[in-house]
């Protein structure tokens, strides 16, 4: 059998994560995780700061968790490059309030505030069953997990569509994190 590199992995993620999402009811996905977003984190004591992600592309709009979060009087923060060898930074943001464009085209709060976050949701494009995360190749939320969990204990989970689980193990390097857990429309896979 022949192997295939990251690469090739992620051209055929994100082909896959495309039809997904263009064939999606995108209502009745976002109340389902977050129904299921719900159960999870009303057990999570220690979660009081929560960085998601602003979509791009085919990316699961995390919207109806952010809308739920803030309802909940959770902070919020969303992510920001500072450069492509830095962990990322997160700062916080409301529904409703000022974005302005960052690197890669992507919108992040306008304030000079940082935070750490309890929780880290991230976007992918696959993942397997031992947790391994498929992402766009540039290492941003492994340099910054790693970073992060120097000093604090940070959860880690991705948020996607059931169908971008690959049956197969992802090809990993050393640097790679898991995530603790998957967030779908069919509920949490968790992998620690």
């Amino acid at each position: 059998m022949f192997e295939i590199n990251k690469v090739q992995h992620r051209k055929i993620a994100i082909r896959k994560r495309r039809k997904i999402y263009e064939a999606l009811h995108h209502e009745e996905y976002a109340k389902r995780i977050t129904h299921f977003f719900h159960e999870w984190i009303s057990s999570q004591k220690s979660v009081f700061v929560v960085a998601l992600y602003h979509p791009i592309n085919s990316e699961i709009n995390p919207l109806s968790l952010i809308e739920y979060l803030d309802i909940k009087n959770k902070t919020i923060c969303l992510p920001m490059v500072v450069n492509e060898k830095q962990p990322l930074i997160f700062k916080p943001w409301r529904p409703g309030k000022k974005m302005v464009i960052g690197h890669y085209g992507i919108s992040v709060p306008a304030n000079d505030q940082t935070l750490i976050p309890d929780l880290i949701v991230c976007p992918l494009l696959a993942y397997d069953s031992k947790g391994m995360r498929l992402g766009y190749g540039g290492g941003f939320y492994d340099r910054t997990i790693n970073y992060l969990r120097r000093n604090k204990e940070v959860k880690y989970i991705g948020l996607a569509f059931s169908g971008q689980k690959s049956y197969y193990d992802l090809p990993s390097e050393v640097h790679d994190i898991p995530l603790d857990a998957v967030l779908t429309e069919t509920g949490m896979d968790y992998f620690q």
